[in-house]
């Protein structure tokens, strides 16, 4: 009897999480790369998938089911031009949703990864208000959240210590490029889409200011380059798509 007990709350447990349908919307294009970049395409990833689930591309729609009480989405975009990957957009359903449609924003894709490590990791994350932080990172950031060290802030929700002072800046540097002798690009962008700065070259020297410790491709306006940085307390390292140099430098 008292197994039967047990099996019979297990079940009684299933039945509050039951499986539902939500439609996921990608957003559009940020209008300093859409021009140049409108071959992308978006790869999903939420708690309980087993793999990627490829969208059409901005703007289109996709279908997913899920139990979980708390669901966040993340959407990294991919150019096929060298299948870069792009800082991803976000959303955290029930929160960002509406009518069983959950609309993806570029601002909450920092939220959205890091509510996606909690749940992905066992984390209960149905008391937090989940609202109220990814509104906080985006309001204080400007609409930039990837300017904040996420370490700090997954530590502190691990251990439900979570509070505005676990929010801090990644440290910024800035990194001066001379460009391969192959380039012809003079406008550059950042794969962070929702830092829209355009960085010019200027006689074949780009400087990218006040960038976050943290890797990142910077993009041609032409769509015909990228270049991968790698970064840390130490320094970077620059790999060029039309060079086989590698350009390093020191803070």
């Amino acid at each position: 009897m008292f197994l039967i007990f047990i099996l019979l709350i297990i079940i009684a447990g299933c039945d509050n999480y039951k499986q539902y349908e939500i439609e996921v919307i990608m957003p559009q294009l940020p209008c300093h790369i859409k021009n140049s970049y409108n071959d992308i395409k978006f790869e999903l990833k939420y708690p309980g998938s087993s793999s990627g689930t490829e969208a059409a591309g901005p703007g289109s729609s996709v279908y997913i089911y899920s139990s979980f009480p708390v669901l966040p989405v993340v959407a990294t975009p991919y150019t096929n031009k060298g299948y870069i990957p792009l800082y991803p957009a976000g959303g955290i359903f029930p929160e960002s949703g509406k009518d069983g449609s959950l609309f993806l924003k570029w601002e909450d894709g920092f939220a959205a990864e890091i509510i996606y490590k909690m749940v992905n990791n066992g984390y209960n994350v149905e008391s937090f208000n989940i609202g109220r932080f990814k509104n906080y990172l985006s309001e204080k950031s400007s609409g930039n959240p990837w300017i904040y060290d996420e370490e700090n802030i997954i530590y502190a929700l691990s251990f439900n210590i979570f509070n505005a002072n676990f929010v801090k800046k990644k440290n910024s540097r800035r990194i001066v490029l001379h460009l391969p002798l192959a380039s012809d690009s003079k406008r550059w962008v950042l794969s962070n889409l929702t830092d829209p700065r355009i960085f010019k070259e200027e006689n074949g020297i780009l400087i990218l200011d006040d960038i976050p410790e943290r890797n990142v491709f910077i993009l041609s306006d032409t769509g015909k380059e990228f270049a991968q940085l790698f970064m840390d307390s130490t320094g970077w390292h620059a790999y060029f798509s039309n060079s086989e140099d590698i350009l390093s430098g020191r803070w």
